[in-house]
């Protein structure tokens, strides 16, 4: 049985970008955007993402194949890859940040999925989610999470499991 995340809300941003970057800095945590991308459904797909400092500047990125996928499917997978490189960075107090209320609304209810692999998935990142102290999870618009979306479509170029290191 998976233990709950302490710390895990859900919030709506509804906001300008410019807006969003003020709040991001108010935080003082680091800030993860993360994004998935597939050329069809279930199609060729990549997963992205965006990890800011405090401040809100840049200190890495990521894109990776992920092979077949369905966007669903990677927009998960980019918040677990996303949440493994900052358990690796030892970054333990962070925003996660999407574009997928689906996703994000699952990780928050715990709602059941019918997809297995997206199921199992979730469970993964509810796991590695509690090795985190303080783990808070929110939804953007599109619109407002364009740096990861930027990662995530170059990503659904590449073959299954090929990375573009990020700094």
């Amino acid at each position: 049985m998976v233990k709950s995340i302490p710390l895990l809300k859900v919030w709506k941003i509804r906001v300008t970008e410019n807006e969003l970057q003020g709040w991001i800095a108010n935080q003082r945590r680091h800030s993860l955007f993360f994004d998935g991308a597939a050329k069809g459904n279930p199609r060729r797909a990549g997963i992205g993402g965006v990890i800011l400092n405090p401040t809100g500047s840049r200190i890495h990125s990521f894109a990776w194949g992920s092979g077949i996928a369905s966007s669903i499917q990677t927009e998960a997978l980019g918040l677990f890859q996303g949440l493994k490189i900052l358990k690796v960075l030892n970054i333990r107090e962070v925003n996660d940040i999407g574009d997928s209320q689906v996703i994000i609304k699952t990780m928050v209810t715990r709602s059941k999925t019918k997809d297995l692999r997206l199921a199992r998935l979730i469970h993964k990142i509810l796991d590695l989610g509690e090795s985190f102290h303080n783990l808070n999870v929110y939804h953007v618009l599109r619109a407002n999470n364009k740096e990861a979306d930027n990662e995530a479509n170059k990503a659904a170029l590449l073959t299954a499991g090929a990375l573009l290191k990020g700094g």
